[in-house]
């Protein structure tokens, strides 16, 4: 592992350069944050588990092909440079952002009256077929076409109890809510990330609307204790769903006990190596997709049931596997640099990062200057929480995870901008003398309203 050292040591620099250099510009929800936090969790913490000794993806395994050092050390060299790619384009975007400060900007208002429909319709149909699948009372076969779409319904209660916290605030009955489904998804045995991007999108809208950048002492001290469950947590709902208790509480016992026997790397996290892979794969590949795995979000709406044959999320996964890394039959990942790479080769690494980071850090900005019951600071805490997915699964989870997933959202944002619907507001720098007017007036005309209705 001795070759692995330099290049480690190289990702240790730019990681702690980026830091030094960005972090005052930076907040918890900006979108450089998610992209460090998918970096050393994904690569730099894998990579130094590699050099302490722990084995390479398919060593061992029988009929496979194990992933060499050689491919390790040039994926962390290339995930370094799109690092660098997408650190420069959000630093031009504060500056450009910057020059520009001064500029009032409208905004759509969130209109209450929305939500709460939204609310009376999402949260009770979101509800119950998340119960009909958890208590089995409906039961519906893989090959159902119906079966994505009430999947996705069942995920409403939480998407939508989102979007009423960011419109009326953390009201106790509304947090109780959360908290339940929470621990229902938390124990269901899979989608793990159904537990983790809601904590994204709750922690972001609080620090927003209490006007902190960073986490709170107890934010950590819970952020710490997900982390220890977390590579658990799938086995932990898998016994519950069982009804074996014993098992699901010995394995949340052992997620704390740092000298367990029984503490095993899951074979699902190593990132790394997938990616690595993906590079070789690649190459072993005799064409470029030339932007063609993007172009599947167009068909996703479409059910299969009428177009059998409709291009997959992961056909170009399918296409570039083998027999000794059969990615697609193994649900293997690609991250959003594998599939770059695929598409365009070693430009890829340049363009895709540096297009993502002007865009994210230059809309972040855009929406997190103004006040906080806007339209647009919504969305973006929504596409924010999915970031980390999207940077590991691929370019089209930014879509999967905020409309498909988050379909309340998605509700909530056609509505607002309906003709009527929602009050548009001129949102002047903080340093206009007439900043918050507007704001003001807003609130004094909802007070009005919800005095009239009281009467």
């Amino acid at each position: 592992m001795d070759s692995l050292l330099p290049f480690l040591r190289l990702d240790v620099f730019v990681v702690v350069s980026v830091i030094f250099l960005m972090f005052r510009r930076m907040t918890f929800w900006h979108p450089l944050t998610a992209y460090l936090l998918f970096h050393i969790y994904s690569f730099s913490y894998r990579a130094f588990t590699i050099y302490g000794g722990a084995p390479l993806l398919y060593v061992g395994q029988a009929n496979a092909e194990p992933i060499t050092i050689e491919e390790i050390n040039r994926a962390l060299l290339w995930a370094d440079i799109a690092l660098i790619m997408f650190v420069l384009a959000s630093w031009w975007a504060h500056l450009r952002f910057e020059a520009k400060a001064q500029q009032p900007v409208v905004r759509r208002v969130m209109n209450p009256n929305i939500v709460r429909a939204l609310g009376f319709v999402c949260l009770p149909l979101g509800t119950y077929f998340l119960l009909a699948i958890k208590t089995g009372r409906l039961e519906l076969a893989e090959d159902n076409a119906a079966v994505s779409y009430i999947q996705a319904i069942s995920m409403w209660p939480v998407g939508i109890l989102g979007l009423l916290i960011f419109t009326f605030g953390f009201r106790w009955y509304l947090t109780l809510l959360v908290a339940f489904f929470l621990g229902l998804v938390a124990l269901q045995g899979y989608h793990r990330f159904m537990l983790i991007l809601p904590l994204l999108f709750l922690a972001a809208y609080y620090l927003q609307s209490t006007r902190r950048r960073w986490p709170t002492l107890p934010i950590l001290v819970g952020a710490l204790v997900v982390a220890l469950v977390f590579p658990r947590l799938k086995y932990i709902g898998q016994a519950v769903q069982f009804g074996d208790t014993q098992e699901a509480f010995t394995q949340f016992t052992e997620c704390f006990a740092l000298s367990s026997k029984d503490k095993e790397t899951s074979a699902g996290e190593d990132f790394l190596d997938q990616y690595a892979g993906t590079l070789s794969l690649a190459d072993s590949n005799d064409r470029k997709f030339w932007g063609s795995t993007y172009l599947a979000i167009i068909t996703l709406p479409i059910p299969r049931a009428w177009w059998p044959k409709k291009p997959g999320l992961a056909d170009h996964v399918q296409e570039i596997s083998t027999s000794g890394r059969n990615y697609a039959q193994e649900g293997r990942i690609t991250t959003y640099l594998g599939e770059s790479y695929l598409n365009f080769g070693y430009a890829g690494f340049f363009f895709i990062p540096a297009l993502m980071g002007y865009l994210l850090t230059a809309y972040c900005l855009q929406v997190a200057a103004g006040p906080m019951r806007r339209l647009s600071r919504y969305v973006y805490l929504v596409v924010f929480m999915a970031l980390v997915q999207t940077f590991r699964d691929g370019m089209l989870s930014i879509f999967v995870f905020t409309i498909v997933h988050n379909m309340p959202m998605f509700f909530a944002f056609i509505l607002h901008m309906m003709p009527g619907f929602a009050k548009k507001s001129l949102d002047r720098p903080a340093a206009d003398p007439l900043a918050g007017e507007e704001e003001e007036e807003i609130a004094r005309e909802e007070a009005r309203r919800q005095q009239i209705a009281g009467r």
